[in-house]
């Protein structure tokens, strides 16, 4: 009876610690092949547009700064002023994309994206002309760009994307219709 419980005990032992060293090396994989971490946005920039407080023009002088500092980060951070401000999303596009004109396209996308489900649609027009307004220049890859969210939700958004946490919980509390 103790040979065999010792037997278990060991058994137990060396599959957790054969399970532990597959979950390490599976976790050590993902961190090797997964995705890029996006370049992250500097705190200055940050508390710029929040200095901003939803004032247009305060706001769209502090993302056309930024930008104009961050050409690189452009989309991030025309993305996070829209998700602050959704009101002056156009105005913000227009601000970024005169300030970067190579990335009208892609600011155009990140700043749908950051809107509130409901105003996406709603704004993407506006969002649209005021960037082509501000570049002229842009209207091919914007179109381009918009198509392609059209058909590929999720899909040309950089590191954003549809894949997160829901944003209504699922409701299991609801009772099967007898019918």
């Amino acid at each position: 009876m103790e040979f065999s419980r010792a037997i278990a005990i060991m058994a137990t032992g060396l599959g957790l610690m054969f399970s532990a060293s597959i979950a390490e090396a599976g976790s050590l994989q993902l961190a090797q092949n997964g995705p890029p971490t996006p370049p992250a946005i500097p705190p200055a920039v940050i508390q710029a547009i929040t200095a901003a407080a939803c004032n247009p023009v305060q706001l769209e002088a502090a993302v056309k700064a930024a930008v104009t500092a961050n050409p690189t980060l452009a989309p991030d951070i025309a993305a996070v002023a829209a998700g602050q401000c959704p009101a002056d999303a156009a105005g913000v596009a227009a601000a970024a994309a005169s300030a970067d004109p190579n990335d009208a396209a892609a600011i155009v996308v990140a700043v749908i994206s950051a809107l509130p489900p409901g105003q996406q649609e709603a704004n993407a027009p506006l969002i649209v002309a005021a960037v082509e307004q501000a570049v002229p220049d842009s209207t091919n890859q914007v179109t381009t760009a918009i198509t392609a969210l059209a058909f590929n939700p999720g899909q040309g958004t950089g590191g954003r994307g549809n894949i997160g946490a829901p944003l209504v919980a699922p409701h299991t509390d609801v009772q099967a219709s007898p019918f």
